[in-house]
């Protein structure tokens, strides 16, 4: 009669120069007496080499093996055993992470687990593994992705991890190969198909490794292969002189204890025989605890089995003197009791110092692991940034301050180590936050430090010019950027505190606080007044753009346009149908075909035709409270910010991101800024000083 009975081959091959995954194959069997199995076999690939990821495959493998030593005597048809060990593996999964502080990613991770019994094949698994049933069918071999019918969910619930098996026939001559995805990009190469079809199963999986080692691909590779062969031997086995000889050594036991009953029925045994038999079958303890135990077992022997040898004689001279009723406590055994206690604190001392260091070692281990999880965020959100992924890295950053804070700092070396890494998470925020130190600012023109803070208005910048207004002295100053060179034209008794200016196409124009405008011709500096416009309850911001005047009116919440003439401008006419409060509390306006009104509190509101466009700032850190000036121009991508509260100039794009937060010691209350079409400078108003601002 033939058996069916199932045969393995593994192939490992481990060559890659770095320790980012976890690969392996697991195999749990009852022993070579029953090749009809059940065998158990896990096998495992996964993306990461966190020690989380290894406690979890430990969680997995221990789960097997229990269960199928659990399940070994119960009468079960393959299927319910193994329905009732992947059920078991999802128990202990979920207990598992209720315990475990790191997050399980489980995009990275690729398990199989498996049982062959008789001539049956179960698996359950998660994720994807190469792998290849070839079903023989005379001499011919077809190809069956058997991992890739089975069924799995596309969002992975953590509490059923293996969230269903499948289970069938293999016939004699069926292989199932399955091991890691890099067989799947070498398997032309590897000719495996071609090699499990043709050669004994052992020899294709020998020469595999043979390629393996003879390519050198960097890489770490393992795989199993089963298959299910007939077996012919008889299985017949006499077991008589198995019996005969069993029988043998209990009558020879049985002689002996008949010999030893009667050369010596007076005479007892040796306590200390017994203790040492009963001693040697406990189990070993760990030093220092055995050798401080068996010494202590050598006290206790030697005052318990310390005997006058008994002979009748000596029995009846003991009778008459007495013997037994003098003082316990001998000079001898007052010494040994001395010894004892001595050892006892020994013992103590020393299971208290190996317990100490266990639970250091523990806690150690677990910091490690809380270090590495922390490395690991670090390099993600490196990598987030990298790709302009800023929310994802603010997350990752969040995440590893949030673990930092409960590491504990106790040494030298831990104190190191976490702040050498809470450096680099500082420089990650200085990045997210687009953080740049300016450097090589120069300052044009300044007022002293007793005048009147906010004297300085209306930056206006042109290729070789820049132009401000000096409302302490009542001066327009003009500054050749190349040599530094100034010029000034003082303004008319009339003119009242100049509160804009704007560039136009053949002048720089600027409004004072009654309306008046003054126009100065940028070939010559002729100075040239023109005509007024006093509609307004307040003049907060005045700007050219296409051939009109643009005032803002803040208190009001309008704006008022004003066509260009030959005298200066014509009548208003307004921006809004109506005032309206989002203009309201506004202080500055940039124009390029959009208008943009900044309010004081932080806030910038974006208009088309009258009509709200949906816009806003992102975010930025430290949050964006105050605002006292804004520029932009028609073709140019950014919209630069002044922050007064925070003393740094704020660059955006036209969607509202930040791409530079710039800071620098030079700069104190930040006023006004004025730039011009694609420039890399700008001309910023700190308190009573002009400086010109490199950019990035």
């Amino acid at each position: 009669m033939s058996d069916k009975f199932f045969r393995f081959a593994d192939i490992e091959f481990g060559n890659s120069p770095t320790n980012e995954n976890i690969v392996g194959v697991f195999r749990f069997e009852q022993g070579r007496q029953n090749r009809q199995g059940p065998y158990h076999i896990v096998v495992a690939e996964i993306d990461s080499a966190l020690y989380a990821y290894e406690q979890l495959l430990d969680t997995i493998n221990s789960t097997v093996e229990q269960s199928r030593t659990l399940m070994a005597g119960m009468a079960l048809d393959p299927f319910a055993r193994f329905e009732k060990i992947i059920e078991r593996v999802n128990e202990a999964i979920t207990v598992f992470q209720e315990k475990e502080p790191t997050p399980i990613n489980w995009d990275r991770l690729n398990i199989f687990i498996m049982e062959c019994s008789g001539d049956q094949l179960c698996l359950s698994g998660h994720g994807k593994l190469m792998n290849l049933f070839l079903k023989k069918q005379g001499n011919e071999y077809q190809t069956f992705d058997l991992c890739g019918s089975l069924e799995q969910p596309a969002v992975t619930d953590p509490n059923k991890v293996f969230a269903s098996l499948i289970c069938g026939d293999m016939h004699a001559g069926d292989i199932f190969f399955i091991g890691t995805n890099n067989f799947e990009r070498t398997k032309d190469k590897l000719r495996i198909k071609e090699r499990f079809s043709e050669l004994p199963m052992v020899s294709a999986a020998t020469e595999v490794k043979r390629d393996l080692e003879k390519e050198n691909i960097l890489d770490d590779f393992v795989a199993l292969s089963i298959s299910l062969n007939e077996d012919d031997a008889p299985n017949f086995v006499d077991r008589k002189p198995k019996k005969q000889a069993e029988e043998s050594l209990n009558n020879l036991k049985k002689s002996e204890d008949d010999v030893r009953q009667t050369l010596a029925p007076s005479i007892s045994p040796l306590k200390g025989h017994k203790q040492e038999s009963e001693t040697s079958a406990k189990p070993r303890i760990p030093s220092p605890v055995a050798s401080l135990q068996k010494t202590w077992q050598k006290v206790l022997h030697k005052i318990t089995t310390r005997r006058i040898k008994a002979t009748p004689a000596s029995e009846n001279a003991l009778r008459g003197l007495h013997a037994g009723r003098g003082s316990f406590f001998t000079t001898q055994r007052k010494v040994m009791m001395g010894i004892a206690v001595v050892v006892l604190i020994l013992l103590v001392v020393a299971f208290s110092s190996w317990q100490r260091s266990k639970r250091i070692a523990a806690e150690q281990a677990a910091w490690e692991q809380s270090f590495a999880e922390v490395t690991d965020l670090r390099n993600r959100a490196e990598n987030d940034l990298l790709y302009a992924k800023d929310t994802q890295a603010s997350t990752k950053i969040t995440e590893a301050e949030q673990i930092i804070s409960s590491l504990d700092m106790g040494t030298d070396d831990r104190k190191t180590r976490i702040e050498s890494l809470q450096s680099e998470f500082e420089q990650l925020k200085n990045r997210l936050r687009k953080i740049v130190a300016v450097s090589g600012i120069a300052e044009l023109y300044s007022l002293p430090v007793v005048a009147q803070d906010g004297m300085l208005t209306a930056p206006i910048m042109t290729e070789e010019k820049a132009y401000i207004v000096d409302n302490e002295n009542r001066k327009i100053v003009i500054i050749t950027l190349a040599s530094r060179e100034k010029s000034e034209i003082n303004l008319p008794d009339p003119a009242g505190k100049i509160i804009g200016g704007s560039l136009g196409d053949k002048s720089v124009v600027f409004m004072d606080d009654k309306g008046k405008f003054y126009g100065v011709t940028v070939a010559d500096n002729d100075f040239t007044p023109l005509n007024s416009f006093a509609n307004t309850s307040s003049t907060n911001d005045f700007l050219l753009y296409n051939k009109r005047a643009y005032v803002l009116d803040g208190v009001a919440g309008q704006i008022y346009r004003l066509g260009a003439t030959s005298a200066g401008f014509s009548g208003p006419s307004t921006y809004f149908e109506e005032n309206n409060d989002l203009a309201k509390g506004a202080v500055s306006l940039a124009i390029d075909s959009n208008v943009y009104i900044a309010r004081s509190n932080g806030t910038i509101t974006k208009f088309l035709s009258g009509e709200q466009e949906a816009f806003g700032l992102g975010t930025v850190d430290p949050a964006l409270r105050s605002i006292s000036a804004i520029w932009t121009d028609t073709e140019d991508s950014r919209l630069i910010v002044t922050d007064p509260a925070e003393k740094r100039l704020l660059i955006f794009d036209k969607n509202g991101l930040l791409t530079a937060q710039l800071t620098s010691n030079e700069f104190g209350t930040l006023r006004d800024v004025s730039s011009r079409l694609n420039a890399k400078q700008a001309l910023v108003v700190s308190d009573n000083r002009l400086l010109l601002v490199p950019l990035p």
